[in-house]
């Protein structure tokens, strides 16, 4: 089967043990990105080293453009090469290869095929959907775009996304679960946004009280 000139595929990841050479997480992405804030707070709670290539630059724009097809960030590539090109692949490739690490760390995942997952995967998908809507409507509207139909049904979704969140999401504890600590990044982005005013949102603003206070994500803010 052919492959994109330029592209190097992935590799098949079941099995892999981890080597020295993954002691250094090489992440393509951007500083202001919560995708790829997860994934460097994550690496590093793992202790590995994040070496973050930055796509807004010529280089880094360059650099991603060869590894993925997909042109969205975050990317990790591996030796291998192995190149993971979507944050939630790169999150369950941590777990796989550095879950007591990230367990020492204060952080938590389900068993896999438990009910305890599923819920957390509702919860993620949910958290994510209303960051998605909010990076959309974001940008339309940075490039102009009037707000109507499509734009302003990405404000809408925001809307009600967060209003669930707001009285189905628990309350920030330690250890961190998967869509706690995408939440935490998701509530940072859209306040440096401007995308959505959180005190409509009490229960969320108070997790966020608490995920600032925390340090979690402590010198990876959005910037």
């Amino acid at each position: 089967m052919g492959t994109l000139e330029g592209y190097e595929p992935s590799l098949d990841l079941q099995g892999e043990e981890p080597t020295k050479a993954s002691a250094a997480l090489k992440v393509y992405g951007t500083t202001t990105s919560p995708y790829t804030r997860k994934i460097r707070i994550l690496g590093g709670a793992a202790g590995l080293a994040v070496d973050l290539v930055d796509t807004r630059t010529e280089e880094g724009a360059a650099a991603l453009a060869r590894v993925s097809p997909l042109g969205k960030v975050p990317v990790v590539e591996l030796p291998g090469p192995v190149v993971l090109p979507d944050s939630g692949l790169i999150a369950a490739w941590l777990w796989t290869h550095h879950a007591p690490a990230l367990r020492a760390a204060g952080f938590s995942a389900a068993a896999p095929g438990s009910d305890a997952e599923f819920a957390e995967r509702e919860l993620l998908l949910v958290v994510e959907g209303a960051l998605d809507s909010a990076i959309n409507r974001f940008y339309l509207l940075r490039d102009q775009l009037p707000d109507q139909g499509y734009v302003t049904r990405q404000r809408d979704r925001v809307t009600t996304t967060l209003t669930w969140l707001d009285a189905h999401m628990p309350a920030f504890a330690r250890p961190l679960a998967p869509a706690s600590l995408s939440l935490g990044c998701a509530l940072d982005w859209m306040v440096f946004r401007d995308v959505t005013d959180l005190v409509r949102f009490p229960r969320l603003s108070t997790f966020r009280e608490a995920w600032k206070a925390s340090g979690v994500g402590a010198g990876t803010e959005p910037g």
